[in-house]
């Protein structure tokens, strides 16, 4: 049930994010843009619901839009990872493995990619300021602590799989 639903939910988020570097990239502006430090995409038809901030992705130059798309696919991909490696574990646990070495790779994989989603922003912002498509060249948000924190912890957790797997190793070499 949960690979189901995980599989699921990276297929959505695959092709939302691919939606998203593709607007950028073929510099779709009534659509996508810059707003408030970062990217923005509007979803509505009517222009009368755009917020005034909002920038549009064709004004930029070319070179500008392309690599706003490249800023966005990197700040996808730490999210992918984890939902891929979820489905990895997911489909362990379905087959009742639990402390295993794979389980341990994937667990770490989340913890690297949890760290690189609270890292990839500030990287994202300070380059979109430099090249002039943001007005803020930091931008901090609870949620990158959380992802930070996070990462950390499974860390920990981490170093209880890999013990537990040494565990099952030596138990199985014993029988």
């Amino acid at each position: 049930m949960f690979f189901v639903v995980a599989c699921g939910v990276m297929v959505l988020m695959a092709a939302t994010a691919a939606l998203q570097v593709l607007l950028l990239l073929f510099r779709v502006g009534d659509h996508a843009g810059m707003m408030s430090g970062g990217f923005a995409f509007i979803v509505t038809d009517s222009q009368t619901e755009i917020p005034t901030d909002f920038v549009a992705i064709s004004r930029y130059a070319i070179w500008q839009s392309t690599l706003a798309a490249g800023l966005l696919t990197l700040r996808l991909i730490p999210g992918l990872v984890i939902l891929s490696s979820l489905m990895g574990l997911f489909r362990l646990y379905a087959r009742r493995l639990i402390f295993t070495a794979e389980n341990e790779v994937l667990m770490r994989r989340i913890a690297w990619a949890l760290v690189a989603y609270a890292v990839v922003p500030l990287v994202t912002h300070a380059t979109l300021y430099v090249v002039g498509m943001s007005p803020v060249a930091v931008k901090l948000e609870l949620r990158q602590l959380d992802a930070a924190v996070l990462g950390i912890i499974l860390f920990a957790f981490v170093n209880v799989v890999a013990f537990g797997s040494e565990i099952e190793r030596d138990r199985a070499g014993f029988f």
